[in-house]
């Protein structure tokens, strides 16, 4: 089994066309201490699809996603969600900390994103109470931040991405901070998700190996200004779970995949 090899370089497909949600046309972003992080980036996102960014530590992926949510603004360049700028609503934001707010419970928690914009509690607890089901902490919701996992925390960060149904989920290594079997469950429970309500997810990791397990599709970006150096397109059917972890497929996959990152990382 191999990638199906899209482009060596960065997507340069119209917003214009019918699936794309999410384009970047030349964003550069550059930083007073330094040159570019990134330099004349283009690339562009298909709804419901699963893409997996993959780099070398500071080749820009962290960046990349907060050009995109608008926590940051490109130096130039253009940045459009479904065919306009982004909107705040229109996309969830999963960090690599859970950054849960310790004063409230897992409800409020849950609850913020809709508390900032004047919906109150008593209105969104349905809409509360089906984001925590989601993810499998609806017994959960009068916990206090302190009395979780650090795996039930990252559901609960989940959770409040979803809460306004984004159409864009962006995820910046959720997993790397936890154990090993937490990290598999939770990425079964991503997919199973991902699959169910055909969200757009971008994710970055430094994992080859959760790139390539969860991914529809994996950039690999270089560490020179934030090039696209190979742009893959996993080849492997849905569902994926434990059997194809231990599969050779998988196996091969992952081996490509650190010859993109090795190739990257020069």
């Amino acid at each position: 089994m191999q990638f199906r090899t899209e482009h060596q370089h960065a997507v340069h497909l119209p917003l214009e066309s019918s699936n794309a949600i999410l384009a970047l046309s030349g964003v550069t972003k550059s930083f007073d201490s330094g040159g570019p992080v990134l330099s004349d980036f283009s690339l562009t996102v298909t709804k419901g699809e699963f893409l997996s960014i993959l780099g070398p530590s500071g080749c820009g992926k962290s960046t990349l996603l907060r050009l995109i949510s608008g926590l940051e603004e490109p130096t130039s360049g253009r940045i459009e969600v479904d065919h306009g700028p982004a909107a705040t609503d229109e996309l969830g934001f999963v960090f690599q900390e859970p950054t849960l707010l310790p004063w409230t419970t897992v409800f409020g928690n849950v609850h913020w994103p809709l508390k900032i914009k004047g919906i109150s509690a008593k209105k969104a607890a349905e809409q509360v109470m089906e984001a925590l089901a989601l993810v499998g902490l609806a017994d959960s919701a009068d916990k206090w931040p302190s009395e979780l996992s650090g795996g039930m925390k990252m559901r609960v960060s989940i959770a409040r991405a979803l809460i306004t149904k984004p159409k864009i989920l962006l995820m910046d290594e959720p997993f790397a901070a936890l154990d090993e079997i937490t990290r598999n469950k939770l990425n079964d429970d991503l997919l199973e998700l991902w699959e169910r309500f055909g969200w757009t997810i971008v994710f970055v990791t430094h994992s080859v190996y959760e790139s390539v397990y969860l991914s529809s599709r994996l950039v690999v970006m270089s560490r020179q200004q934030g090039r696209v150096v190979r742009d893959f397109e996993v080849e492997a059917p849905y569902p994926r779970g434990r059997e194809f972890r231990l599969s050779t497929p998988y196996a091969e996959l992952c081996r490509q995949a650190v010859d993109a990152l090795e190739q990257a990382s020069v």
